[in-house]
């Protein structure tokens, strides 16, 4: 059995090592993304794992090669797959899998800074060194859309500190629970002082966050997505951040940013929310802690493994 690893970082090298010294597997690293042109470095494996960059939407000759180079399985180190194609998936006969539980306290408590910074108007010192007084959690409402891992991870720190917390849910669930109200979608977005995304990009919510949902905010609320920016409709934001002179927002990711992936900067969006002295962003990096790459990588191969050796795993997606 050998597996080819595409888009390897320097941190994720000797955990490479490690699971494949544990397992006696040949492990290639690569360390570009994959593409038109290294996907050749394929041949002779038969599992690959990877990042869906752009390319993987795009481009079906990727899938072609891989299956004519008797590749069964693809792991997107992620929990996110929306850059899979699955239609050429399905066409190619090629599982995929995902990675869909990893540390919930790398992502959770980076939001957690996030609100906190917000809520002292950080994006606004940084860019104007104003010192426009701040509000502390015992003021605030926090509402978060979605309460998964790492929705509760957020909503018990915040509790912790101090805030009230209500939430909405795919499954439309409502009462009290664990002190967090759970509630509607609109009531949501029109009660709370902070409002932070904790749900997946699917095709039901893609643009959720809307020019309708901005004209209902407070005018003062502090926006935090350290989810997927398809999520929110970029153009409608930019609107409605110059009728919201107080408001502060917080992204770690942006509409578009898979097309951007060798260089974030180049992405249209990031230049023109960048420099917006109401915004602050980083760079897709709140996941990014030892545990949660070792946990990625770890659960990724393994995944590969399980493809290879059983023709299942807990984690697929498609097949």
């Amino acid at each position: 059995m050998r597996i080819i690893y595409y888009g390897v970082q320097p941190e994720e090298e000797s955990t490479i090592h490690q699971w494949a010294f544990r397992y006696q597997i040949r492990v290639t690293i690569v360390h570009e993304a994959i593409d038109t042109v290294n996907v050749h470095l394929a041949k002779h494996h038969q599992g690959v794992c990877l990042f869906p960059s752009q390319v993987m939407r795009t481009s079906e000759e990727i899938y072609r090669i891989l299956a004519a180079y008797q590749i069964q399985t693809i792991a997107i180190k992620s929990t996110g797959v929306e850059s899979v194609n699955f239609e050429w998936a399905k066409k190619y006969g090629l599982t995929i899998t995902n990675v869909p539980a990893y540390s919930p306290t790398s992502v959770g408590h980076y939001a957690v800074m996030a609100i906190l910074m917000g809520l002292r108007n950080v994006p606004q010192i940084i860019q104007h060194y104003k010192m426009p007084a701040g509000k502390e959690m015992s003021e605030v409402t926090i509402g978060l859309v979605g309460m998964g891992r790492i929705g509760k991870v957020v909503a018990k720190n915040c509790q912790a500190l101090g805030a009230k917390v209500i939430a909405t849910t795919r499954n439309k669930q409502f009462g009290t629970y664990e002190g967090i109200e759970y509630c509607s979608f609109t009531t949501l977005i029109t009660q709370a002082d902070v409002i932070s995304l904790h749900l997946p990009q699917t095709q039901e919510s893609y643009h959720l966050i809307d020019e309708q949902v901005f004209d209902q905010l407070k005018k003062d609320v502090v926006f935090v997505n350290t989810a997927r920016g398809a999520i929110i409709d970029t153009k409608a934001m930019l609107l409605w951040l110059k009728t919201a002179p107080f408001a502060s927002v917080i992204l770690d990711t942006v509409e578009d940013e898979e097309e951007y992936r060798s260089n974030y900067t180049d992405n249209p969006w990031y230049q023109r929310l960048s420099i917006h002295p109401q915004v602050m962003m980083t760079p897709h990096i709140a996941y990014h802690t030892k545990r949660a790459v070792d946990e990625i990588v770890w659960t990724a191969l393994s995944n590969t493994m399980e493809i290879l050796t059983t023709g299942k795993s807990a984690n697929q997606v498609f097949s």
